[in-house]
């Protein structure tokens, strides 16, 4: 991994178009109404220690949302620009938000992804996490 340039920093609300830039160019990570950039400032603000941004030379390349309910820890929009994957800059995003849900006091985490996005469950599932098969999600939007 070529990290000599890069720095990992907590997420500002400078970040989000850039964030959400880079979310809309990646195939398989869905947005939906609870990401227009009002609600990730309010994200932020009520997570600002979970919320990670990967920058190498000051420009995002990566990103992940921690969120932590005061019970459990949440894992949202890992993501890394394309150009970039497949350099060790996922798990670098993945251990360090982990770490600070951790810090907040999440013994346990969860996360989404997409059936169809098989990638993105094959880097979850060699990186430890496991698929649930005991449970369904329901959703309800306003």
């Amino acid at each position: 991994m070529r990290t000599e340039e890069c720095t990992l920093e907590t997420a500002s609300i400078e970040d989000i178009d850039i964030m959400r830039e880079l979310w809309e160019s990646l195939p398989g990570l869905g947005l939906g109404p609870g990401d227009d950039k009002a609600a990730i400032i309010s994200f932020i603000r009520r997570n600002p220690h979970t919320c990670l941004v990967l920058k190498d030379k000051g420009q995002i390349i990566g990103t992940v949302l921690g969120g932590f309910d005061g019970r459990r820890g949440y894992v949202y929009h890992l993501a890394v620009r394309a150009d970039c994957q497949h350099n060790g800059y996922g798990t670098l995003l993945l251990e360090n938000v982990v770490q600070a849900l951790k810090n907040e006091g999440a013994g346990k985490i969860h996360l989404l992804v997409y059936r169809s996005n098989s990638s993105a469950q094959s880097f979850y599932t060699s990186r430890g996490w496991h698929l649930r098969d005991d449970i369904n999600m329901f959703s309800w939007v306003d």
